[in-house]
Protein backbone atom coordinates (compact mmCIF):
# COMPACT_ATOMS: atom_id res chain seq x y z
CA UNK A 1 0.00 0.00 0.00
CA UNK A 2 1.63 3.28 -0.78
CA UNK A 3 0.08 6.60 0.88
CA UNK A 4 0.29 9.71 -0.67
CA UNK A 5 -0.01 12.32 -3.33
CA UNK A 6 2.29 12.96 -6.17
CA UNK A 7 3.90 16.50 -6.12
CA UNK A 8 1.61 17.57 -8.91
CA UNK A 9 -1.43 17.08 -6.90
CA UNK A 10 -3.58 20.62 -6.58
CA UNK A 11 -2.89 21.63 -3.10
CA UNK A 12 -5.11 24.42 -2.92
CA UNK A 13 -7.98 23.80 -0.48
CA UNK A 14 -10.58 25.66 -2.31
CA UNK A 15 -9.83 23.86 -5.76
CA UNK A 16 -13.28 21.72 -6.94
CA UNK A 17 -10.78 19.12 -7.94
CA UNK A 18 -9.04 18.85 -4.47
CA UNK A 19 -12.18 18.90 -2.38
CA UNK A 20 -12.91 15.51 -4.59
CA UNK A 21 -9.32 14.03 -3.90
CA UNK A 22 -10.36 14.41 -0.72
CA UNK A 23 -13.29 12.29 -1.18
CA UNK A 24 -15.85 14.83 0.08
CA UNK A 25 -19.05 15.69 -1.29
CA UNK A 26 -19.96 19.54 -2.00
CA UNK A 27 -23.56 19.34 -1.30
CA UNK A 28 -24.79 22.52 0.36
CA UNK A 29 -21.49 24.06 0.22
CA UNK A 30 -21.60 27.63 1.12
CA UNK A 31 -25.26 27.54 2.32
CA UNK A 32 -26.50 28.81 5.31
CA UNK A 33 -29.34 27.49 7.84
CA UNK A 34 -31.53 29.73 10.09
CA UNK A 35 -33.35 28.62 12.63
CA UNK A 36 -35.65 30.23 15.31
CA UNK A 37 -33.37 30.56 18.40
CA UNK A 38 -31.01 33.98 18.39
CA UNK A 39 -27.73 32.72 20.15
CA UNK A 40 -27.74 36.51 21.43
CA UNK A 41 -31.11 36.20 23.16
CA UNK A 42 -31.30 32.32 23.73
CA UNK A 43 -27.87 30.94 23.56
CA UNK A 44 -28.92 27.64 24.91
CA UNK A 45 -31.55 26.85 22.37
CA UNK A 46 -29.77 28.44 19.49
CA UNK A 47 -26.50 26.50 20.66
CA UNK A 48 -29.12 22.66 20.66
CA UNK A 49 -30.61 24.15 17.83
CA UNK A 50 -27.20 23.04 15.74
CA UNK A 51 -27.92 19.85 15.64
CA UNK A 52 -30.91 20.06 12.93
CA UNK A 53 -28.45 21.88 10.63
CA UNK A 54 -27.96 19.60 7.12
CA UNK A 55 -26.14 21.94 5.03
CA UNK A 56 -22.66 21.48 6.27
CA UNK A 57 -20.05 22.61 3.76
CA UNK A 58 -18.97 18.42 3.71
CA UNK A 59 -20.73 15.62 3.42
CA UNK A 60 -21.80 13.27 5.19
CA UNK A 61 -21.50 15.43 8.49
CA UNK A 62 -22.99 14.14 11.70
CA UNK A 63 -23.38 15.91 14.88
CA UNK A 64 -23.72 13.76 18.20
CA UNK A 65 -23.68 16.24 20.51
CA UNK A 66 -24.84 19.54 20.67
CA UNK A 67 -25.22 21.00 24.29
CA UNK A 68 -24.64 24.09 26.29
CA UNK A 69 -22.43 23.37 29.23
CA UNK A 70 -23.56 25.87 31.80
CA UNK A 71 -20.55 28.44 33.41
CA UNK A 72 -18.54 25.97 36.61
CA UNK A 73 -17.12 23.17 34.68
CA UNK A 74 -13.10 23.41 34.78
CA UNK A 75 -10.75 22.34 31.97
CA UNK A 76 -7.67 20.11 32.51
CA UNK A 77 -5.97 22.62 34.29
CA UNK A 78 -8.71 23.33 36.99
CA UNK A 79 -9.41 26.69 35.21
CA UNK A 80 -13.49 27.27 35.34
CA UNK A 81 -15.02 27.45 32.03
CA UNK A 82 -17.49 29.98 31.25
CA UNK A 83 -21.02 28.86 29.90
CA UNK A 84 -20.42 27.68 26.25
CA UNK A 85 -21.96 25.74 23.59
CA UNK A 86 -20.45 22.23 23.04
CA UNK A 87 -20.50 20.77 19.75
CA UNK A 88 -19.35 16.95 18.66
CA UNK A 89 -19.65 15.23 15.11
CA UNK A 90 -17.57 13.18 12.71
CA UNK A 91 -17.56 14.15 9.28
CA UNK A 92 -17.41 11.17 6.35
CA UNK A 93 -17.76 8.21 9.07
CA UNK A 94 -16.82 4.94 7.14
CA UNK A 95 -15.86 1.60 7.23
CA UNK A 96 -12.05 1.52 6.02
CA UNK A 97 -10.58 -0.68 3.74
CA UNK A 98 -9.08 -2.65 6.38
CA UNK A 99 -12.82 -3.28 7.84
CA UNK A 100 -12.28 -0.70 11.12
CA UNK A 101 -14.73 2.48 11.42
CA UNK A 102 -13.22 5.66 10.64
CA UNK A 103 -14.14 9.37 10.21
CA UNK A 104 -12.71 13.01 11.30
CA UNK A 105 -14.32 13.71 14.92
CA UNK A 106 -14.49 16.89 15.66
CA UNK A 107 -15.07 19.02 19.03
CA UNK A 108 -16.53 22.68 18.70
CA UNK A 109 -16.73 25.06 22.15
CA UNK A 110 -18.68 28.28 21.37
CA UNK A 111 -18.44 31.14 23.94
CA UNK A 112 -21.42 32.84 24.61
CA UNK A 113 -22.26 35.68 22.22
CA UNK A 114 -21.67 38.02 25.30
CA UNK A 115 -18.40 36.77 25.96
CA UNK A 116 -16.81 35.94 22.16
CA UNK A 117 -14.19 37.99 21.03
CA UNK A 118 -15.07 37.47 17.54
CA UNK A 119 -11.79 34.73 17.12
CA UNK A 120 -11.57 31.30 16.50
CA UNK A 121 -8.61 28.92 17.05
CA UNK A 122 -7.91 25.38 16.06
CA UNK A 123 -5.61 23.08 18.72
CA UNK A 124 -3.77 20.96 17.25
CA UNK A 125 -3.36 17.33 17.83
CA UNK A 126 -0.17 15.51 19.57
CA UNK A 127 1.40 12.30 19.07
CA UNK A 128 -0.23 9.87 16.46
CA UNK A 129 -3.82 11.19 17.29
CA UNK A 130 -6.50 9.23 17.73
CA UNK A 131 -8.16 10.12 20.70
CA UNK A 132 -10.70 13.35 20.74
CA UNK A 133 -9.08 16.14 22.79
CA UNK A 134 -11.48 18.58 24.55
CA UNK A 135 -11.54 21.72 22.61
CA UNK A 136 -10.97 24.50 25.76
CA UNK A 137 -7.47 25.83 23.76
CA UNK A 138 -4.42 24.98 24.74
CA UNK A 139 -1.99 27.65 24.01
CA UNK A 140 0.77 27.66 26.52
CA UNK A 141 -0.07 30.16 29.55
CA UNK A 142 -2.92 31.40 27.83
CA UNK A 143 -4.78 28.16 28.06
CA UNK A 144 -7.51 27.57 28.43
CA UNK A 145 -8.14 30.22 25.38
CA UNK A 146 -11.90 29.06 25.66
CA UNK A 147 -11.85 30.99 29.57
CA UNK A 148 -10.60 34.01 27.53
CA UNK A 149 -13.54 33.95 25.06
CA UNK A 150 -12.08 32.23 21.69
CA UNK A 151 -13.93 29.73 19.93
CA UNK A 152 -12.29 26.74 19.63
CA UNK A 153 -12.07 23.45 17.80
CA UNK A 154 -10.38 20.32 17.88
CA UNK A 155 -10.12 17.02 15.68
CA UNK A 156 -8.44 13.59 16.22
CA UNK A 157 -7.09 13.06 13.18
CA UNK A 158 -9.33 10.79 11.46
CA UNK A 159 -9.16 7.64 13.71
CA UNK A 160 -9.81 6.43 16.66
CA UNK A 161 -7.47 4.02 18.70
CA UNK A 162 -10.39 2.33 20.39
CA UNK A 163 -11.74 1.05 17.02
CA UNK A 164 -8.41 0.22 16.29
CA UNK A 165 -6.85 -3.04 17.08
CA UNK A 166 -3.49 -1.46 17.99
CA UNK A 167 -2.56 2.90 17.44
CA UNK A 168 -0.02 2.45 13.96
CA UNK A 169 -2.98 0.47 12.73
CA UNK A 170 -4.42 3.37 10.80
CA UNK A 171 -1.42 3.61 8.93
CA UNK A 172 -2.17 0.30 7.14
CA UNK A 173 -5.52 2.42 5.55
CA UNK A 174 -4.80 4.84 2.99
CA UNK A 175 -7.69 7.43 3.15
CA UNK A 176 -6.53 6.92 7.00
CA UNK A 177 -3.24 8.55 6.01
CA UNK A 178 -4.29 10.96 4.70
CA UNK A 179 -6.60 12.27 6.94
CA UNK A 180 -4.07 11.87 9.50
CA UNK A 181 -1.73 14.60 7.20
CA UNK A 182 -4.00 17.07 6.40
CA UNK A 183 -8.05 15.78 5.58
CA UNK A 184 -8.66 16.22 9.32
CA UNK A 185 -7.69 19.81 9.56
CA UNK A 186 -9.06 20.48 6.74
CA UNK A 187 -12.73 19.31 6.89
CA UNK A 188 -12.81 20.41 11.17
CA UNK A 189 -11.94 24.18 10.09
CA UNK A 190 -14.25 23.83 7.25
CA UNK A 191 -16.84 22.76 9.97
CA UNK A 192 -15.93 24.44 12.86
CA UNK A 193 -16.61 27.93 10.90
CA UNK A 194 -19.66 27.14 9.69
CA UNK A 195 -20.98 26.58 13.38
CA UNK A 196 -19.59 29.30 14.22
CA UNK A 197 -21.44 31.52 11.17
CA UNK A 198 -24.91 29.12 12.51
CA UNK A 199 -24.07 30.25 15.77
CA UNK A 200 -23.31 34.13 16.17
CA UNK A 201 -24.76 35.03 12.46
CA UNK A 202 -21.02 35.66 11.54
CA UNK A 203 -18.10 34.49 10.74
CA UNK A 204 -14.93 34.87 12.75
CA UNK A 205 -12.85 38.17 12.77
CA UNK A 206 -9.61 36.64 13.34
CA UNK A 207 -8.46 32.69 12.94
CA UNK A 208 -5.57 31.21 14.49
CA UNK A 209 -4.01 27.53 15.04
CA UNK A 210 -1.81 26.74 17.62
CA UNK A 211 0.13 22.97 17.82
CA UNK A 212 2.66 21.54 19.20
CA UNK A 213 4.81 18.09 18.21
CA UNK A 214 1.92 16.64 16.12
CA UNK A 215 0.29 20.13 16.25
CA UNK A 216 3.47 21.90 14.86
CA UNK A 217 3.43 19.67 12.42
CA UNK A 218 -0.18 20.74 11.39
CA UNK A 219 1.00 24.21 11.73
CA UNK A 220 3.11 23.96 9.09
CA UNK A 221 0.23 21.60 7.14
CA UNK A 222 -1.70 24.98 7.59
CA UNK A 223 0.69 27.12 6.11
CA UNK A 224 1.72 25.61 3.29
CA UNK A 225 -1.63 23.99 2.05
CA UNK A 226 -4.41 25.89 3.31
CA UNK A 227 -2.62 29.49 3.17
CA UNK A 228 -6.10 30.87 3.54
CA UNK A 229 -7.69 29.36 6.40
CA UNK A 230 -5.84 30.81 9.48
CA UNK A 231 -4.12 34.32 9.61
CA UNK A 232 -1.79 33.58 12.57
CA UNK A 233 -0.44 29.79 13.40
CA UNK A 234 1.67 28.57 16.23
CA UNK A 235 4.28 25.59 15.24
CA UNK A 236 5.89 24.17 18.05
CA UNK A 237 8.57 21.50 18.05
CA UNK A 238 7.15 20.52 14.89
CA UNK A 239 7.56 17.22 13.74
CA UNK A 240 7.68 17.82 9.54
CA UNK A 241 9.84 14.97 8.76
CA UNK A 242 8.46 12.77 10.63
CA UNK A 243 10.20 9.59 8.30
CA UNK A 244 13.52 11.65 9.02
CA UNK A 245 12.67 12.05 13.27
CA UNK A 246 11.62 7.67 13.04
CA UNK A 247 14.99 7.12 11.32
CA UNK A 248 17.10 9.23 13.91
CA UNK A 249 15.80 7.75 16.67
CA UNK A 250 16.48 4.18 15.24
CA UNK A 251 19.74 5.12 14.69
CA UNK A 252 20.58 6.65 18.24
CA UNK A 253 18.30 3.67 19.54
CA UNK A 254 20.52 1.35 18.03
CA UNK A 255 23.66 3.17 19.15
CA UNK A 256 22.59 2.53 23.37
CA UNK A 257 21.31 -1.03 22.53
CA UNK A 258 24.67 -1.86 20.79
CA UNK A 259 26.59 -1.00 24.58
CA UNK A 260 24.03 -2.72 26.52
CA UNK A 261 25.26 -5.19 28.63
CA UNK A 262 24.55 -9.01 27.15
CA UNK A 263 22.28 -10.55 28.17
CA UNK A 264 19.47 -7.68 27.77
CA UNK A 265 17.07 -7.99 30.13
CA UNK A 266 13.27 -8.22 28.15
CA UNK A 267 9.41 -7.47 29.21
CA UNK A 268 7.44 -9.19 28.73
CA UNK A 269 6.02 -7.79 25.47
CA UNK A 270 9.36 -8.26 24.50
CA UNK A 271 10.67 -4.57 24.57
CA UNK A 272 14.63 -4.28 26.16
CA UNK A 273 15.66 -2.68 28.75
CA UNK A 274 18.85 -0.33 27.92
CA UNK A 275 19.34 1.63 30.68
CA UNK A 276 21.94 -0.55 31.70
CA UNK A 277 24.11 1.17 29.28
CA UNK A 278 23.93 4.33 31.01
CA UNK A 279 22.99 4.60 34.53
CA UNK A 280 21.36 7.90 36.15
CA UNK A 281 25.36 8.30 37.51
CA UNK A 282 27.13 8.16 34.04
CA UNK A 283 24.62 10.53 32.54
CA UNK A 284 24.90 12.98 35.42
CA UNK A 285 28.28 13.01 34.72
CA UNK A 286 28.11 13.63 31.15
CA UNK A 287 25.48 16.42 31.92
CA UNK A 288 28.26 18.04 33.77
CA UNK A 289 30.93 17.62 31.22
CA UNK A 290 28.13 19.49 29.22
CA UNK A 291 27.73 22.68 31.30
CA UNK A 292 31.29 22.71 32.48
CA UNK A 293 32.44 23.16 28.43
CA UNK A 294 29.28 25.18 27.32
CA UNK A 295 27.72 27.64 30.17
CA UNK A 296 30.06 29.95 30.36
CA UNK A 297 29.76 30.30 26.19
CA UNK A 298 27.39 33.11 26.51
CA UNK A 299 29.38 35.21 29.08
CA UNK A 300 27.52 34.04 31.95
CA UNK A 301 27.49 30.41 34.27
CA UNK A 302 23.99 30.21 34.89
CA UNK A 303 23.18 26.26 34.04
CA UNK A 304 22.07 27.59 30.72
CA UNK A 305 23.17 27.19 27.34
CA UNK A 306 22.38 29.92 25.20
CA UNK A 307 25.05 30.09 22.82
CA UNK A 308 23.92 26.32 20.93
CA UNK A 309 26.45 26.95 18.37
CA UNK A 310 29.36 27.66 20.22
CA UNK A 311 28.86 24.47 22.08
CA UNK A 312 28.41 22.28 18.97
CA UNK A 313 31.98 23.48 18.18
CA UNK A 314 33.80 23.67 20.85
CA UNK A 315 32.51 20.11 23.24
CA UNK A 316 34.13 17.15 22.06
CA UNK A 317 33.73 14.80 24.86
CA UNK A 318 35.97 12.03 23.61
CA UNK A 319 38.80 14.86 24.43
CA UNK A 320 37.12 17.14 27.14
CA UNK A 321 38.93 17.62 30.67
CA UNK A 322 37.45 18.84 33.39
CA UNK A 323 39.08 21.77 34.12
CA UNK A 324 38.79 21.64 38.16
CA UNK A 325 40.27 18.34 38.29
CA UNK A 326 42.09 17.66 35.56
CA UNK A 327 40.42 14.52 34.77
CA UNK A 328 39.35 13.54 31.46
CA UNK A 329 35.80 12.65 30.25
CA UNK A 330 36.68 10.00 28.48
CA UNK A 331 38.39 6.60 30.26
CA UNK A 332 41.92 6.08 30.10
CA UNK A 333 41.75 3.10 31.59
CA UNK A 334 39.26 0.45 33.11
CA UNK A 335 35.98 2.59 33.91
CA UNK A 336 35.53 4.41 36.95
CA UNK A 337 32.58 6.73 38.73
CA UNK A 338 34.91 9.52 37.19
CA UNK A 339 34.81 9.00 33.27
CA UNK A 340 32.98 7.11 30.46
CA UNK A 341 33.98 4.05 28.43
CA UNK A 342 35.22 5.06 24.89
CA UNK A 343 32.06 2.94 23.70
CA UNK A 344 29.57 5.04 25.72
CA UNK A 345 31.36 8.17 24.14
CA UNK A 346 30.93 6.97 20.86
CA UNK A 347 27.30 5.89 21.46
CA UNK A 348 26.56 9.60 22.47
CA UNK A 349 28.82 11.08 19.65
CA UNK A 350 26.60 9.16 17.02
CA UNK A 351 23.59 10.22 18.39
CA UNK A 352 24.93 13.65 18.35
CA UNK A 353 25.97 13.56 14.69
CA UNK A 354 23.14 11.39 13.29
CA UNK A 355 22.80 8.54 11.01
CA UNK A 356 25.45 7.73 8.94
CA UNK A 357 25.91 4.38 6.46
CA UNK A 358 28.35 2.54 6.30
CA UNK A 359 30.46 4.55 4.35
CA UNK A 360 30.29 7.81 6.57
CA UNK A 361 27.38 9.32 4.56
CA UNK A 362 24.14 10.95 5.70
CA UNK A 363 20.92 9.69 5.46
CA UNK A 364 18.23 11.47 3.89
CA UNK A 365 14.61 10.85 4.00
CA UNK A 366 13.30 9.61 0.85
CA UNK A 367 9.62 11.21 1.68
CA UNK A 368 11.11 14.39 2.44
CA UNK A 369 12.23 15.23 -0.85
CA UNK A 370 8.81 14.53 -2.68
CA UNK A 371 7.47 17.77 -2.93
CA UNK A 372 8.74 20.64 -4.96
CA UNK A 373 10.80 23.45 -3.07
CA UNK A 374 11.46 20.81 -0.25
CA UNK A 375 13.73 21.71 2.48
CA UNK A 376 16.50 19.59 3.25
CA UNK A 377 15.74 16.27 4.24
CA UNK A 378 19.02 15.49 6.07
CA UNK A 379 17.79 13.13 9.14
CA UNK A 380 19.56 14.93 11.88
CA UNK A 381 21.09 14.11 15.42
CA UNK A 382 20.96 15.67 18.48
CA UNK A 383 22.82 18.71 19.23
CA UNK A 384 24.73 19.01 22.96
CA UNK A 385 22.73 21.49 24.78
CA UNK A 386 22.78 23.02 28.56
CA UNK A 387 20.09 20.03 29.26
CA UNK A 388 20.96 17.19 26.69
CA UNK A 389 21.83 14.44 29.47
CA UNK A 390 18.82 15.66 31.74
CA UNK A 391 15.45 13.98 32.27
CA UNK A 392 14.01 16.30 29.37
CA UNK A 393 16.45 15.55 26.97
CA UNK A 394 18.28 12.13 25.44
CA UNK A 395 17.83 9.92 28.54
CA UNK A 396 14.19 8.67 28.47
CA UNK A 397 13.84 8.66 24.63
CA UNK A 398 17.47 7.18 24.18
CA UNK A 399 18.27 5.09 27.77
CA UNK A 400 14.74 4.49 29.30
CA UNK A 401 14.40 3.59 32.65
CA UNK A 402 15.83 0.62 35.08
CA UNK A 403 12.35 -0.84 34.39
CA UNK A 404 11.03 0.85 31.27
CA UNK A 405 11.95 0.74 27.62
CA UNK A 406 12.98 3.97 25.66
CA UNK A 407 10.49 6.33 25.02
CA UNK A 408 10.87 5.91 21.78
CA UNK A 409 9.18 2.89 21.39
CA UNK A 410 6.26 4.34 21.95
CA UNK A 411 6.54 7.10 19.17
CA UNK A 412 8.56 7.22 16.07
CA UNK A 413 10.21 3.98 16.43
CA UNK A 414 7.08 2.38 16.28
CA UNK A 415 5.99 3.99 13.24
CA UNK A 416 8.92 2.26 11.33
CA UNK A 417 6.81 -0.66 10.02
CA UNK A 418 3.58 0.88 9.53
CA UNK A 419 4.18 3.87 7.83
CA UNK A 420 7.26 4.12 6.72
CA UNK A 421 8.52 0.59 5.40
CA UNK A 422 6.85 -0.06 1.91
CA UNK A 423 5.19 -2.20 1.80
CA UNK A 424 4.48 -1.84 5.35
CA UNK A 425 5.75 -5.05 7.52
CA UNK A 426 4.44 -4.68 10.80
CA UNK A 427 6.80 -7.84 12.08
CA UNK A 428 9.63 -5.71 11.71
CA UNK A 429 11.89 -4.95 14.36
CA UNK A 430 12.66 -1.50 14.28
CA UNK A 431 16.06 -1.68 16.32
CA UNK A 432 17.38 -4.31 12.90
CA UNK A 433 16.98 -1.22 10.59
CA UNK A 434 20.12 -1.50 8.47
CA UNK A 435 20.87 1.78 7.52
CA UNK A 436 22.23 -0.05 4.19
CA UNK A 437 20.27 -2.46 3.18
CA UNK A 438 16.79 -0.62 4.37
CA UNK A 439 16.98 2.89 3.05
CA UNK A 440 15.44 1.20 -0.57
CA UNK A 441 12.42 0.24 1.71
CA UNK A 442 11.61 3.18 2.92
CA UNK A 443 8.04 5.63 1.94
CA UNK A 444 9.09 7.86 -0.67
CA UNK A 445 5.74 9.86 -0.86
CA UNK A 446 3.90 9.63 2.58
CA UNK A 447 1.24 12.40 2.96
CA UNK A 448 2.49 12.84 6.43
CA UNK A 449 5.68 14.30 5.59
CA UNK A 450 5.43 16.04 1.64
CA UNK A 451 2.12 18.15 3.49
CA UNK A 452 5.06 20.14 5.88
CA UNK A 453 8.21 20.05 4.35
CA UNK A 454 8.00 22.72 1.73
CA UNK A 455 9.80 26.22 2.00
CA UNK A 456 7.20 27.97 -0.02
CA UNK A 457 5.36 29.89 1.87
CA UNK A 458 4.59 32.93 -0.42
CA UNK A 459 0.99 32.49 -0.72
CA UNK A 460 0.81 32.31 3.63
CA UNK A 461 2.67 35.52 3.22
CA UNK A 462 0.52 37.06 0.39
CA UNK A 463 -2.23 37.01 2.57
CA UNK A 464 -0.37 38.76 5.38
CA UNK A 465 -0.49 36.19 7.44
CA UNK A 466 2.05 35.38 10.63
CA UNK A 467 3.62 31.99 11.75
CA UNK A 468 5.32 31.74 15.06
CA UNK A 469 7.98 28.37 15.66
CA UNK A 470 9.42 27.73 18.61
CA UNK A 471 11.71 24.76 19.84
CA UNK A 472 13.24 23.60 23.24
CA UNK A 473 16.90 23.10 22.38
CA UNK A 474 17.38 20.22 24.45
CA UNK A 475 14.07 18.17 22.37
CA UNK A 476 14.53 14.37 22.22
CA UNK A 477 11.55 14.20 19.78
CA UNK A 478 12.31 15.98 16.24
CA UNK A 479 15.89 17.54 16.55
CA UNK A 480 15.89 21.75 17.03
CA UNK A 481 18.45 21.35 14.06
CA UNK A 482 16.19 20.37 11.76
CA UNK A 483 13.66 22.88 12.68
CA UNK A 484 16.60 25.60 12.37
CA UNK A 485 17.76 24.40 9.02
CA UNK A 486 14.33 24.76 7.40
CA UNK A 487 13.53 28.15 8.58
CA UNK A 488 17.00 29.08 7.35
CA UNK A 489 15.90 27.61 4.09
CA UNK A 490 12.82 28.97 3.83
CA UNK A 491 13.68 32.36 4.65
CA UNK A 492 16.55 32.14 1.81
CA UNK A 493 13.24 30.91 -0.46
CA UNK A 494 11.12 33.50 0.78
CA UNK A 495 12.83 37.16 0.23
CA UNK A 496 15.92 36.49 2.56
CA UNK A 497 16.21 36.46 6.51
CA UNK A 498 15.20 40.32 7.06
CA UNK A 499 11.89 39.84 4.37
CA UNK A 500 10.96 36.55 6.29
CA UNK A 501 10.96 37.87 9.70
CA UNK A 502 8.02 40.25 8.37
CA UNK A 503 5.98 36.96 8.53
CA UNK A 504 7.90 34.08 10.22
CA UNK A 505 9.70 34.02 13.42
CA UNK A 506 11.57 31.41 15.30
CA UNK A 507 11.94 31.81 18.94
CA UNK A 508 14.42 28.44 20.87
CA UNK A 509 14.05 27.73 24.44
CA UNK A 510 17.40 26.69 25.78
CA UNK A 511 16.57 23.42 28.02
CA UNK A 512 13.55 22.54 26.92
CA UNK A 513 12.33 19.30 25.90
CA UNK A 514 9.74 18.03 23.85
CA UNK A 515 7.01 20.70 23.93
CA UNK A 516 8.03 21.50 27.54
CA UNK A 517 9.99 20.69 30.57
CA UNK A 518 13.84 20.29 31.97
CA UNK A 519 15.29 23.28 33.69
CA UNK A 520 13.96 25.58 30.78
CA UNK A 521 11.81 28.95 30.76
CA UNK A 522 8.78 26.92 29.32
CA UNK A 523 5.81 28.13 30.21
CA UNK A 524 4.98 31.59 27.89
CA UNK A 525 2.35 32.35 26.18
CA UNK A 526 2.93 32.52 22.33
CA UNK A 527 -0.67 33.24 21.11
CA UNK A 528 -0.78 36.98 22.41
CA UNK A 529 2.49 37.97 20.81
CA UNK A 530 0.91 36.67 17.71
CA UNK A 531 -2.25 38.56 18.15
CA UNK A 532 -0.31 41.76 18.15
CA UNK A 533 1.46 41.25 15.08
CA UNK A 534 -1.55 39.31 13.32
CA UNK A 535 -4.41 42.29 14.25
CA UNK A 536 -1.76 45.63 15.11
CA UNK A 537 1.19 44.73 13.34
CA UNK A 538 3.56 44.64 16.79
CA UNK A 539 6.15 41.82 15.49
CA UNK A 540 7.19 39.84 18.72
CA UNK A 541 10.82 41.05 19.19
CA UNK A 542 11.02 39.19 22.77
CA UNK A 543 8.48 36.60 24.56
CA UNK A 544 8.61 36.77 28.01
CA UNK A 545 8.58 32.51 29.50
CA UNK A 546 9.65 31.66 32.98
CA UNK A 547 10.47 27.97 34.96
CA UNK A 548 10.75 26.32 37.96
CA UNK A 549 12.63 23.46 37.47
CA UNK A 550 16.47 25.00 36.58
CA UNK A 551 18.90 22.73 38.69
CA UNK A 552 20.85 25.55 40.11
CA UNK A 553 19.64 29.05 42.40
CA UNK A 554 17.34 30.61 41.45
CA UNK A 555 15.65 27.60 40.54
CA UNK A 556 12.38 30.06 39.50
CA UNK A 557 13.26 32.35 36.43
CA UNK A 558 12.04 34.75 33.98
CA UNK A 559 13.65 35.26 30.79
CA UNK A 560 13.13 36.84 26.94
CA UNK A 561 12.46 34.08 24.55
CA UNK A 562 14.67 35.76 21.09
CA UNK A 563 13.71 35.26 17.51
CA UNK A 564 16.58 33.38 15.48
CA UNK A 565 19.38 34.50 15.20
CA UNK A 566 19.38 36.32 18.29
CA UNK A 567 20.04 35.10 21.03
CA UNK A 568 19.41 35.95 25.06
CA UNK A 569 22.22 37.75 26.71
CA UNK A 570 22.95 38.66 30.75
CA UNK A 571 23.21 42.34 30.59
CA UNK A 572 22.77 42.39 34.47
CA UNK A 573 25.65 44.13 36.62
CA UNK A 574 27.19 41.70 38.75
CA UNK A 575 25.48 40.60 41.30
CA UNK A 576 21.98 40.98 39.38
CA UNK A 577 19.07 38.16 39.75
CA UNK A 578 19.15 35.99 37.23
CA UNK A 579 15.91 35.16 37.60
CA UNK A 580 14.49 38.52 36.41
CA UNK A 581 14.01 39.10 32.64
CA UNK A 582 14.80 42.89 32.73
CA UNK A 583 18.27 41.68 33.31
CA UNK A 584 18.59 39.94 29.59
CA UNK A 585 18.74 41.16 26.01
CA UNK A 586 18.19 39.75 22.74
CA UNK A 587 21.59 40.05 20.73
CA UNK A 588 23.23 38.26 17.70
CA UNK A 589 25.83 36.35 18.44
CA UNK A 590 28.86 37.62 18.18
CA UNK A 591 27.53 40.97 18.91
CA UNK A 592 29.21 42.68 22.09
CA UNK A 593 27.22 43.63 25.09
CA UNK A 594 27.49 45.78 27.61
CA UNK A 595 26.09 46.23 31.01
CA UNK A 596 22.84 48.54 31.61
Amino acid sequence: MKSGHSPATPRRPFSVLARLLAGASLAGFGAQTSFGADARSDPVSACVNLATLTNFPLTPTQITVAQFNPPGATSTSGTVLPGHCLIRGIVNKRVGADGYQYGDGFEVRLPTPADWNGRFMLQGGGGTEGVLPRATGRAGTLSPTLAHGWAVASQDGGHENSQLPYPNAFYLEQQAVIDHAYRSLDVTTQTAKFLIEAYYGKEPDRSYFVGCSTGGRQGMVLSQNFPDYFDGIVAGDPVFDLEAISLGEAWSVERIKAITPTPIQKLSNGNPILYPAFPVSDQKLFQTAILAACDHLDGVTDGVVDNLAACQTTFDPATFVFPSTGQPLQCTGAKTATCLTRAQIDAIKKIHEGPRDSLGRPIKSPAGAAVKNHADNTVRGYPYDGAFMTSAGVPPRRIGTPTSPPGDFLLGLGQIPYGWLLPPDPSFDPLTFNFDADISRLNSASPVVTYSTSLDLKHFEERHGKIIWYHGTSDPGPSVTGTIEYYKEMAASNGGLENAMKFARLFLVPGMGHCGGGPATDQFDPLTPLVDWVEHGVPPDTIIASGTHFTSAPTTRSRPLCPYPHEARYVGIPGDDLSVATNYRCVLPGVAEHNR
